[in-house]
């Protein structure tokens, strides 16, 4: 429903008696436009006057001047409403912005005079978690810029790539780089990507950043939204499955961590430890730990079942030592045949370590000083790049690193030494994928190139722009490289 609309029903239910209305809804109708029109000055970080908005619980708080901005029952008492209606403009909110409409007054009116109620689950919990299951726009038909790709993923059978676009992901054709079709109505961003096992289903997280995320499952055959596992209050950077398929588990930028059942939709736990975004997410080879990397510069550890701490990895964040260091953690993956975990981010190295052997190295500040003495048994991977490392994939004894150079390195995961380098040009690459069907890596950038790569002979299979248009990029199409 537009704007206007909207408008147009609000005014019409204002002239009906209050008797036959039914009540305000505090989640449905008064904290989208909390959201709008307030929270750029009474956020979770801006509090002009002392007062918050951003949860009900700091709404219902008097501000700086000690009185209660809003008086349950009263709307002539409560001091959000009379600022919100005053002709004077030095007092009125918002302050240095258009006043609020009739109708959305009234409804703040209606709201108070109701008793304010809250008719949501969690009272301090952000407003925007509170807004539920977003319908999205249609995707533009045609792209006027590239839009940066921040995850991709081939098909199971390796023969075509699925790129995250603007609204929608868009197929593409490996051997021709034509696109096949589009998935409408997702998220405004596009984070992650993953087939389930059988190939019928789609793991599609991502969202509006500092607004809305989203974890979903999308019908591949279809391009349908079928479930939505959650909605979260900022967007969603991470997703991944379970080596079984039953379960997923993401991570975003309102430092949260939180497992599904893959079928049934229920949240099986969630845990909010990190000081930080949380930039990358996934199951152990195993499948009974879970890993989040953070820019707090740590990676935690949890059991996969009950989601308890199992650790925490610190070796991004070290003070002493030759390997001294700190930096935020972007990406963390597991080999699938070993415990190792591999990770990086900002710094000079991938680091391969073992979860359970960074578990006993952890202790307490009371070994600290015995523990910064000892060489930890992480080993250092020199990577070379200049930058950060933005994405990790390992497969079959190798792990390739995407970053910030517009290059993309292949190491073997034994000897840690450099197997090959494929230059992608001189943009930043955000998203990796590895099909071991067909021995290709695909590696997405931030100008919107897709490039896909022969694991076994380091040779270009392709490059092609992800950028629907009226004349899709030919097969042909070689972006500049380095």
């Amino acid at each position: 429903m537009n704007r206007l609309l909207s408008t147009f029903v609000l005014l019409i239910t204002a002239s009906v008696p209050l008797s036959a209305r039914a009540e305000v809804s505090f989640v449905r109708d008064i904290a989208p436009i909390l959201l709008k029109r307030c929270a750029g000055c009474h956020g979770e970080k801006a509090n002009l006057g002392g007062y918050r908005i951003h949860t009900f619980q700091y709404l219902m708080k008097a501000g700086a001047s000690g009185r209660a901005e809003i008086v349950p029952g009263s709307p002539e008492k409560s001091t959000l409403y009379q600022r919100i209606v005053t002709p004077v403009e030095a007092i009125r909110m918002p302050k240095s912005d258009d006043a609020l409409s009739s109708a959305q007054a009234q409804l703040f009116r209606r709201w108070i005079a109701e008793g304010a109620k809250f008719d949501g689950s969690d009272t301090t919990a952000p407003l925007k978690g509170l807004l539920g299951v977003r319908r999205h726009p249609l995707a533009p038909p045609v792209y006027r810029a590239p839009v940066p790709i921040m995850a991709l993923t081939f098909t199971p059978d390796g023969q075509q790539i699925l790129v995250g676009g603007y609204n929608e992901a868009t197929l593409w054709n490996v051997a021709t780089g034509v696109l096949v079709r589009r998935l409408e109505r997702l998220p405004q961003r596009i984070q992650a990507l993953a087939f389930s096992p059988n190939g019928k289903s789609l793991l599609v997280a991502g969202g509006t950043p500092g607004e809305y995320g989203e974890v979903s499952r999308v019908d591949f055959s279809t391009g349908e939204r079928t479930k939505v596992y959650d909605t979260l209050p900022d967007i969603v950077l991470s997703a991944a499955f379970s080596p079984n398929g039953q379960q997923i588990v993401a991570g975003g930028a309102d430092g949260s961590v939180r497992v599904y059942d893959w079928e049934s939709g229920k949240r099986l736990w969630s845990s909010k430890v990190h000081a930080d975004w949380v930039t990358s997410v996934c199951f152990s080879g195993e499948g009974n730990l879970v890993a989040s990397a953070s820019k707090d510069m740590t990676v935690k550890l949890y059991e996969a079942k009950t989601g308890s701490l199992y650790t925490t990895y610190n070796g991004h964040n070290r003070q002493l030592g030759r390997y001294a260091g700190q930096a935020p953690v972007y990406a963390v993956q597991f080999a699938a045949e070993s415990p190792l975990a591999f990770s990086a981010g900002g710094g000079r190295w991938i680091q391969s370590w073992d979860a359970n052997l960074a578990k006993n190295e952890s202790g307490d500040a009371a070994d600290m000083e015995e523990r910064f003495a000892r060489e930890s048994h992480t080993q250092y991977l020199e990577h070379g790049f200049a930058h950060e490392v933005f994405a990790l994939a390992v497969q079959d004894g190798q792990v390739f690193a995407a970053s910030a150079d517009g290059i993309l390195k292949q190491f073997d995961t034994k000897t840690l030494r450099e197997v090959r380098s494929y230059p992608c040009g001189e943009e930043w690459l955000f998203a990796l994928h590895v099909s071991p069907t067909v021995h290709r890596v695909a590696v997405g950038s931030y100008s919107g190139e897709v490039r896909v790569w022969d694991t076994q002979t380091g040779q270009s299979v392709i490059a092609f722009r992800a950028q629907p248009s009226t004349s899709p990029k030919p097969a042909s199409y070689s972006p500049k490289t380095r």
